[in-house]
């Protein structure tokens, strides 16, 4: 599955986390600027160091339940667009509040795409590590690319036996 790969097999409560992590990624429905992330190049040489600061910056506060849905939709790779609809169906999940994501790793296939290695904490307990996501850089910043948000969603969706398409996610 494109953009996501637990590590650990699922039981009940690692379910219920990703479709809360889902939710939180999800909660992102009307337009903000957002967050000022530094340029991954310094001149003409991509600044790996630069590059992973933001990357973990944009995730920390995608993920954080204290940052408004505005600024978390300015923060995720087509969020007002054709993620749009996609994130609304689930903005409403009671558990994204107790949803965080930590940042393990990031390395760079290139300058404009990050992968991450993430973990996955419900009430600041972790129930996921080990998961891969993506970063792209595009507009000026880092943002969580729309495949991790689709792989969660996928993976969430299958887990509870559904098989409807998720809109913007195809």
């Amino acid at each position: 599955m494109n953009g996501i790969r637990p590590a650990q097999s699922h039981n009940f409560q690692n379910i219920l986390v990703l479709l809360a992590l889902a939710g939180a990624l999800a909660a992102c429905s009307s337009t903000t600027s957002g967050s000022n992330t530094p340029s991954p190049t310094t001149g003409s040489s991509f600044d790996t160091a630069s590059a992973t600061t933001a990357v973990k910056q944009t995730w920390t506060t995608f993920f954080s339940k204290t940052t408004p849905i505005a600024q978390k939709e300015t923060l995720l790779q087509n969020g007002t667009s054709t993620m749009s609809s996609a994130v609304q169906a689930f903005a409403a999940n009671p558990m994204v509040g107790e949803v965080t994501a930590d940042v393990q790793n990031v390395t760079f296939p290139s300058s404009t795409k990050a992968d991450v290695t993430y973990s996955i904490s419900l009430s600041g307990q972790v129930v996921e590590n080990a998961m891969a996501g993506n970063a792209v850089y595009q507009g000026g910043k880092w943002l969580v690319a729309d495949t991790t948000l689709c792989g969660l969603l996928q993976l969430a969706q299958s887990e509870s036996g559904s098989s409807a398409a998720i809109p913007g996610c195809g």
